[in-house]
């Protein structure tokens, strides 16, 4: 890899040839070397100063402007993630839960919360033990549903952004873990009760990851698009009468 290209070559060499015109001239105009040696050092004494600000601050600064737009960006992708995919397949595998209505009222969150709520709310999840009960008519139906989508997951991996979330990129490897799983099966309805534990696992992780996921993108939205978490409260999935439709009240 080369350090230098020939156009930085040809500033720096410009550069230093402008400064030593510079100091000529001066030498010239008013004829006293010591001064002029003077100011030289004193301009060195402050080159560290000035490395430092520009290295350090500036580069900083730089950084985590970029950080934040890296960031701005996966959030988008995120999202775009939960609309076409994530609501509705937690959605699914929440039906599946036999334990759904111990939490499901925790999960109803409301225009007013804030970050502090959804912190307890994480902490209260993330540990949690779910009971997904999984059927043969279930995988039936989840494998079209997961096929469609496979695609546009794909594209989702194919952006180096999403490897900087390592928690979506788990949720997406899980995703596509149980897909390799349901595809290698040719049907469902005969399967062993072996078998239906170990995809019940595969659903399990994915809906843990899925929940936790899902806690932090409303989180966001709340804080930073209000009009989308508005959105993503009245369609939640753990309410059992969502509906997209604004009531009287707003």
């Amino acid at each position: 890899m080369r350090w230098w290209r020939s156009s930085d070559l040809v500033q720096a060499a410009v550069l230093i040839t402008l400064s030593v015109a510079v100091y000529t001239t001066q030498l010239t105009i008013f004829g006293d070397p010591r001064n002029t040696e003077f100011y030289l050092l004193q301009d060195f004494a402050f080159l560290p100063i000035s490395v430092l600000v520009v290295t350090l601050v500036l580069e900083r600064l730089l950084e985590l402007r970029d950080y934040r737009q890296r960031l701005e960006k996966l959030r988008m992708l995120i999202g775009t993630f939960f609309s076409w995919t994530g609501y509705h397949l937690l959605n699914r595998l929440a039906l599946m839960d036999r334990n759904l209505a111990e939490y499901a009222p925790a999960l109803l969150a409301r225009p007013d919360w804030t970050d502090a709520e959804f912190s307890r709310l994480r902490a209260t999840l993330v540990d949690r033990r779910f009971e997904l009960r999984v059927t043969s008519a279930d995988l039936t139906t989840l494998r079209p549903f997961l096929n469609e989508r496979a695609e546009f997951m794909i594209r989702l991996l194919e952006n180096p952004m999403v490897l900087e979330h390592e928690s979506f990129t788990e949720l997406l490897r899980a995703v596509f873990h149980l897909i390799e799983e349901l595809e290698f099966r040719p049907g469902f309805d005969e399967l062993p009760p072996s078998d239906l534990a170990h995809l019940t696992n595969d659903c399990d992780r994915i809906y843990r990851l899925l929940v936790i996921e899902w806690i932090d993108h409303l989180c966001y939205l709340r804080k930073h698009y209000p009009y989308l978490y508005s959105l993503a409260i009245r369609v939640n999935p753990f309410n059992p009468g969502a509906t997209p439709v604004v009531g009287p009240a707003g």
